[in-house]
């Protein structure tokens, strides 16, 4: 672990790294530090957010950070006197992307700008040099006040910090991006954090739905399961995951497209059970073919169901034009009021580009909450000793 590269002698950090070991059990005498690391995540996640909304559970946090067939995860602790100050996250593809690596770093407040997280990358990035891995990417959140700072994302001011494609800007003096520059990553996009609250008026989404299935025409309709893919479909669902991973704007992120088979579709449906997860999917079909062209997808944690996450929503480029985004999102949230009239909150995620989605998003009531910058830094080779 090449620490010297933060700028901080080894010899006279006041923490000692190393890797995260993951215990058979929380139960099992080794569970300390494993314990204390997600305790450090979910502290931070809440002073940035000022709520405890993104909150995980040490069981959920122990199966999500289990390797898979398709992704290789290791963790690192920063420890002082025992005490866990600092983690990192490393995910590695193995089927596919396999020249990239998604890193994560979060240091206790007490620690911060003393030269640990810039250790904690250090680490990362020399881990996935030692895996022939010369592309890394990260990812920083941006909380805005939503009197003052909701558009800042949005606005391509002159003297923001823009993303080397794509509209959006972060502030110039904002020290997580300041920080992120000096690392050496470049800000590739933007994307914006919004924050839908539930339950909807019932009035609402009844009328929005005749309306987009009207649209829609004859041609579509919706078909909806939750948590497992029916098997005479999960080719073609599978399908519309890879093409996800295509299709949405990507700014200048080096990504290629996923490989997805109806074995990795089973394998990330067992891995959100495992992390105690439940899923919401609709999908719409194409009656005259039989054929899925779209999808989306709400998850959300029965430890804590008022908050829902939405995550992918896709139409095939052929298939654009009709509303059928909309007819998804609208279709879904009508059976997750159904399904779980606890939820409260629906965070969502989209591309500052993707004029398309957020329009969609914003007519459904979404707010922004923050922004989100997405990183790459390109590794130059490991030196020899």
């Amino acid at each position: 672990m090449n620490l010297e590269s933060s700028g901080v002698s080894p010899d006279r950090a006041p923490w000692a790294i190393e890797p995260l070991h993951l215990p058979e059990s929380l139960d099992s005498p080794d569970a300390a530090d494993f314990i204390a690391a997600n305790d450090l995540s979910n502290l931070t996640e809440g002073l940035r957010w000022g709520n405890n909304d993104h909150w995980v559970s040490a069981e959920n946090a122990l199966a999500g950070a289990q390797s898979s067939r398709y992704t290789a995860r290791q963790g690192f602790i920063a420890t002082v006197d025992d005490r866990v100050v600092g983690r990192a996250v490393v995910e590695a593809p193995l089927t596919d992307n396999t020249g990239c690596g998604y890193v994560h770093v979060i240091v206790h407040p007490e620690y911060q700008r003393r030269g640990l997280g810039s250790q904690l990358y250090a680490v990362l990035e020399d881990h996935l040099r030692g895996k022939d891995r010369r592309i890394v990417m990260a990812w920083s959140d941006h909380p805005a006040d939503l009197d003052a700072d909701a558009d800042a994302g949005d606005a391509d001011a002159a003297d923001g910090l823009r993303p080397a494609s794509g509209p959006g800007s972060l502030r110039q003096d904002d020290g997580v991006a300041r920080y992120c520059l000096g690392l050496g990553y470049r800000l590739e996009q933007i994307e914006r954090f919004s924050l839908l609250q539930l339950p909807l008026d019932r009035e609402v989404p009844a009328p929005m739905m005749e309306a987009t299935q009207s649209a829609a025409g004859r041609d579509y309709d919706v078909v909806s399961w939750q948590d497992s893919c029916p098997d005479d479909v999960v080719d073609q669902y599978g399908h519309l995951c890879q093409r996800m991973s295509v299709d949405v704007p990507m700014g200048e992120m080096e990504s290629e497209a996923e490989e997805w088979s109806a074995a990795r579709v089973r394998t990330a449906e067992a891995r959100l059970r495992g992390q105690g997860g439940r899923s919401l999917v609709a999908v719409v079909r194409d009656v005259t073919t039989g054929q899925l062209v779209g999808n989306t997808v709400l998850e959300y944690f029965p430890d804590r169901p008022e908050v829902v996450y939405q995550e992918n929503t896709l139409v095939l480029h052929p298939h654009r034009g009709h509303r059928l985004g909309m007819l998804l999102k609208v279709a879904n949230l009508l059976r997750l009021q159904e399904l779980c009239p606890q939820a409260r909150r629906l965070y969502t995620w989209n591309a500052a580009e993707n004029s398309h989605m957020l329009g969609i998003n914003i007519e459904l009531g979404f707010v922004a909450r923050g922004y989100v910058g997405a990183w790459q830094k390109k590794l130059s080779a490991r030196q020899s000793s």
